[in-house]
């Protein structure tokens, strides 16, 4: 189909377009050329965008077609692909991983997950404490809090409570620059909360 398309088109389009009339796609380009109206148009749908792609990869790579440079990089045919047009050679091409889609229901768990730590967390002094340095912060430097420190580095620091700048420079989301501007903010909370001062 690959190879067809190319030379029913004739042997001077790019990849693109090709694709597009494998797919069945009217572009301007496919209506301009009157390319709805050959008998490769839309017969590729069993393939999609990217692995169409792949096909023609892999078909350049094993030498049965080549850009004509001199046509904008339009494809044709070799000489080895007209034994494989006539049915007489036969090609094998990889097919390529499919992307693994994260399902949704992973996403919403993890969603209700830190939901529910954060819910958690709200009940604990420790950090509300943690909030309103992190407030304080962002208002004298005229940012927003997440600027500071994002709730998740937040709640990671209230679940490990680091004792120094070694073990807060190990929570996600503090940098060196972040803990050398406010780790001893932050740690002089936990010793507050922890002496019972707040």
């Amino acid at each position: 189909m690959a190879l067809s398309c190319v030379y029913r088109t004739g042997q001077r389009f790019g990849v693109v377009h090709l694709i597009d009339v494998l797919l069945g796609k009217a572009s301007a380009k496919v209506e301009q050329f009157n390319h709805q109206q050959l008998s490769t148009f839309g017969i590729g749908q069993s393939l999609n965008q990217s692995q169409w792609s792949s096909v023609y990869r892999q078909l350049v790579a094993g030498g049965l077609l080549e850009a004509d440079m001199e046509a904008y990089g339009g494809l044709r045919l070799t000489e080895d692909a007209r034994p494989v047009l006539r049915g007489e050679r036969e090609v094998w091409l990889r097919r390529d991983a499919e992307p693994v889609k994260k399902s949704r229901a992973s996403k919403a768990e993890r969603g209700a997950r830190a939901r529910e730590a954060f819910a958690g967390a709200n009940e604990d002094p420790l950090w509300q404490a943690l909030k309103a340095r992190r407030t304080a912060l962002a208002r004298e430097q005229g940012v927003p809090p997440y600027v500071i420190f994002h709730d998740s580095t937040l709640l990671e620091i209230l679940n490990r409570r680091p004792a120094s700048l070694a073990e807060m420079g190990q929570i996600s989301g503090v940098g060196q620059a972040k803990l050398a501007r406010y780790g001893d903010e932050f740690l002089k909370v936990l010793e507050d909360e922890a002496n019972g001062v707040g």
